[in-house]
């Protein structure tokens, strides 16, 4: 029977799910932050770097959201709520956090995190390059300022239009737009300026 209920919330939209809550469905808040989880999880992790604080930030999240789902506007959506609100519990932490820089995300002994992944075995050359480039690119990342970082997450990697994301940090679109190519400009440089390094 659980099954067959959990078949049944799956093919339900966010909308029916959250009126299921209101009226204390407990399955169906379940269902929503299945459905929205890993999305928000990545999110935070890009934009902090660090997955113990991404599950922490993640978590609170979910709680914010289970607090105020009564108060989550069915015209609006969702999914742009969510982020928004992992947006501020994110930017509220790197408040608090505010004497460390982006690029000092450090584990418990001191050092940089990508240095600590163990070398199991050597790695072909292209899939080394291709890991490289993506530590370049979380390195990077973590330059940009927290909203202007997760206006590139959004778009590049969830998928959100300009417009939501707009809707998200409550902006003009054509200044999210603005702030999306000057960001992608300052890690073309950021990127560009390693490659000499490498060599």
């Amino acid at each position: 029977m659980v099954n067959g209920t959990e078949s049944i919330m799956n093919q339900l939209s966010d909308n029916e799910l959250i009126k299921a809550c209101r009226s204390g469905d407990e399955n169906a808040l379940g269902t929503l932050i299945q459905r929205h989880l890993s999305a928000v999880y990545r999110f935070i992790f890009r934009m902090i770097g660090d997955r113990p604080v991404a599950e922490d930030l993640t978590q609170e999240t979910f709680l914010k959201i289970w607090k105020s789902i009564r108060r989550f506007d069915p015209t609006k959506s969702f999914r742009a709520w969510t982020f928004a609100i992992a947006k501020n519990v994110v930017i509220d932490y790197l408040r608090k956090k505010k004497h460390l820089t982006f690029s000092e995300i450090e584990n418990d002994e001191g050092q940089d995190i990508a240095d600590t992944i163990p070398d199991i075995q050597p790695l072909p050359p292209e899939i080394l390059e291709r890991a490289e480039l993506a530590q370049d690119i979380e390195r990077a990342l973590l330059e940009l300022s927290p909203e202007t970082r997760s206006i590139i997450l959004m778009h590049e990697m969830e998928d959100f239009t300009f417009q939501e994301i707009a809707g998200v940090l409550k902006k003009p679109m054509n200044t999210v737009k603005s702030r999306y190519r000057r960001a992608l400009l300052v890690l073309r440089g950021y990127l560009e300026n390693l490659a000499p390094k490498k060599q």
